[in-house]
């Protein structure tokens, strides 16, 4: 059984062989070990996916658009996530949804949707054939199925979601007041029961 760091370091290698920069390589590789560390099938999908499209012409978009992205051609998920995350900041503003048409592996947009969640400050959900997906700040996934997961979808989605706690304001109020319960006035009784005190004891 391979470690996350080899798994890393040899789909980084595999994507820099595959023509990929230094750079997208390295978060080629960072996204496998991600998907395989949550339980998703990284190395299967970045090995189907290195087969795929040496045989298919991928859209490789650089600058995206909110709203509608269109194209002849299937859309790389390589190097969609990665523009995405150079201009995410622009892109989620205001609560974007940004919509592609038929893009190849949706399952490798999921770790840099994770850190792009992070660093917009906003979850970020994730939908395509039926499959729901909430990304948390990279801290965690949520997703509604254990697959199959399609080797291509017809259309995606990618919104953030504003940050509404799950709790009434009154559900916290009270909590609050009961945690006050643990402040105590210090007494002198209460410090010298936790060690000699001021009392000399020799």
């Amino acid at each position: 059984m391979e470690s996350y760091y080899e798994i890393e370091t040899t789909c980084k290698r595999a994507a820099r062989a595959s023509g990929f920069s230094w750079g997208v390589a390295e978060e080629i590789g960072k996204a496998v070990r991600s998907l395989e560390m949550i339980g998703l099938p990284g190395i299967k999908t970045f090995h189907d996916y290195l087969a795929y499209s040496k045989k298919n012409k991928l859209e490789n978009l650089s600058l995206i658009n909110s709203g509608e992205n269109k194209s002849e051609n299937i859309f790389c998920p390589i190097k969609t996530s990665v523009a995405i995350l150079d201009d995410c900041k622009k892109l989620f503003l205001k609560n974007k949804d940004i919509r592609f048409s038929k893009i190849a592996y949706p399952l490798l947009l999921i770790p840099t949707l994770n850190r792009v969640s992070n660093i917009i400050g906003q979850k970020i959900q994730l939908s395509f054939d039926e499959i729901n997906i909430v990304l948390n700040y990279n801290q965690s996934v949520v997703i509604n199925t254990q697959g199959p997961f399609p080797s291509l979808v017809d259309s995606i989605s990618i919104k953030s979601i504003d940050g509404q706690p799950s709790y009434e304001k009154n559900q916290y109020n009270d909590l609050y007041k009961l945690s006050l319960e643990t402040f105590v006035e210090e007494s002198e009784g209460k410090l010298s029961g936790a060690g000699a005190g001021l009392t000399d004891n020799d």
